[in-house]
């Protein structure tokens, strides 16, 4: 499998923002915590502020590494009495951490396999023959590659050689008739690798955070498979609205391929062989896990005990590191403790604002005025999609937003008093959808580096896309949600 090394050059602005960002967060930092506690705020509320609002700047401006600003962040709760050490610390031990932890060792071991390689260079060659195929092709092999690789970036960095190969075949330059359909190539793969991550809620470590925030503020525990039953239509619906709009604003003639310039391609597939048995045994685990997590309220009539997301998913993880039976070794294991460490600095957080009564005295100071109790629940929860879904443009990191939109969804759900998991589930679905710009997600800095499109043709076909996707959830909120008992 290639291997793909994007590194994002920092903007003038950004340049800026982390020259500032350290001086500008210890000022915010210091009025907040000398300032006179407001009335109707506890003093640790304040204090839980302050830390919160620190972090957030140190975050958003990159002044110093984000595991950094967790680390501190993780000292000063318990110093300034925001939160005990003990429960600090706890953090280290919530179930959304293990979870983070076991799907990086899963997508350690699926990418080792070379298993999701295989599946897609069999789709494409078998099916992709024309230019309208294998443009479908390319999502069906996004959508399920999400199942068995979680990680975007991965994944994308699979499908980038293959579909600059393909690109090849249809003879696709930047000057010549072909080169919208060049766009779509590129453009669809960012698109079906987003649009495909929502469906499953392990596809990136993101909404597995986010899932951890609805369990731990609202106490509804959120599976797999309910996940996944609520999120694969909005995610296939997404896609074929991808492909439409595609369709219109570029423009193209289905053309077969050059069967010669195909052959690249199949001689991959042929170079692969027959599966090894490195891939039989990722397969056969990658099987178990799923059959496991679709499964999940059916386990106490199947085995007499019940097995959570978060135990198949360590249940998985082991597998991987069992002598005859997994493929890994502990070294192998490509574990981001950096991502792990400002993740549970970022919960800590979080969960302190929400349980110091911090975000719910700060939404009842602001939205008083607004009168969002007298607004609907489909206004609202169109306003509410609508941040998410367009949040990416300010905050490019998945997990620095999720961090800030979650509670605060939940925290106004509420307060107005609606069901916040009917606003904060929906909302998750778009934590993936960094579609617009090609600095907002490493996938999309990946399928830049075709060359086959400019940022104008992303952002306009990422914002027409993500509107038609905003529509969808919309509807689905007095239909499918609905139904399902969500909204």
């Amino acid at each position: 499998m290639s291997t793909v090394h994007i590194k994002k050059v920092k903007s003038p602005l950004e340049l800026r923002m982390s020259y500032l960002g350290l001086p500008v967060a210890l000022l915010v930092l210091a009025f907040i915590l000398t300032m006179p506690t407001p009335i109707g705020l506890t003093y640790s509320a304040k204090m839980a502020m302050g830390i919160f609002a620190f972090a957030l700047i140190l975050w958003i401006s990159g002044s110093i590494p984000t595991y950094l600003t967790s680390m501190i962040v993780l000292v000063l709760l318990p110093l300034s009495g925001a939160w005990t050490e003990k429960q600090v610390l706890g953090v280290f031990g919530y179930e959304v951490i293990w979870l983070m932890v076991a799907a990086f060792i899963i997508t350690s071991g699926m990418e080792k396999s070379g298993l999701a390689k295989r599946l897609s260079l069999y789709l494409i060659t078998k099916f992709g023959k024309t230019t309208n195929s294998i443009l479908v092709v390319l999502m069906v092999v996004n959508f399920l590659i999400a199942l068995v690789v979680p990680s975007t970036t991965a994944r994308a960095a699979i499908l980038l050689p293959i579909v600059i190969l393909v690109a090849e075949a249809f003879g696709v330059t930047n000057d010549n008739a072909n080169q919208n359909f060049g766009k779509l190539l590129g453009l669809q793969s960012l698109h079906g690798n987003a649009f495909s991550t929502s469906a499953i809620v392990t596809a990136t470590s993101s909404q597995i955070l986010a899932i951890g925030f609805i369990k731990d503020l609202t106490g509804t525990d959120i599976s797999w498979g309910r996940w996944f039953i609520a999120g694969a239509p909005i995610a296939i619906a997404s896609l074929v609205a991808s492909y439409f709009v595609g369709r219109v604003l570029f423009k193209t003639k289905n053309k077969e391929a050059d069967l010669s310039k195909m052959d690249a391609l199949k001689e991959d597939y042929k170079a692969l062989g027959k599966m090894s048995s490195i891939e039989k045994k990722a397969l056969a685990i990658f099987v178990l896990t799923i059959f496991l997590w679709s499964t999940d309220e059916l386990h106490i009539s199947m085995f007499g005990f019940q097995l959570s997301l978060y135990m198949v998913a360590i249940l998985s993880a082991a597998l991987f590191f069992m002598p005859n039976i997994g493929i890994l070794s502990w070294k192998e294991a490509k574990i981001p403790w950096d991502l792990m460490v400002f993740s549970c600095g970022a919960y800590a957080g979080g969960i302190a604002l929400n349980e110091t009564g911090m975000a719910s005295w700060a939404l009842d100071s602001i939205f008083a005025n607004l009168g969002l109790e007298n607004m609907s629940f489909m206004a609202l929860y169109a306003i509410v999609i609508f941040i998410a879904s367009f949040s990416h443009l300010v905050f490019t990191s998945k997990t620095v937003r999720t961090i800030i939109l979650i509670p605060t969804i939940i925290s106004i759900g509420q307060v107005v008093g609606v069901d916040p998991v009917a606003l904060a589930l929906p909302a998750s679905f778009a934590i993936a959808d960094t579609i617009t710009l090609p600095p907002h997600c490493k996938p999309s800095l990946i399928f830049y580096s075709t060359g086959h499109y400019n940022v104008l043709d992303q952002l306009t076909y990422g914002t027409v896309t993500l509107l038609a996707k905003w529509g969808i959830l919309v509807v689905a909120s007095f239909t499918w949600f609905k139904f399902l008992g969500i909204a």
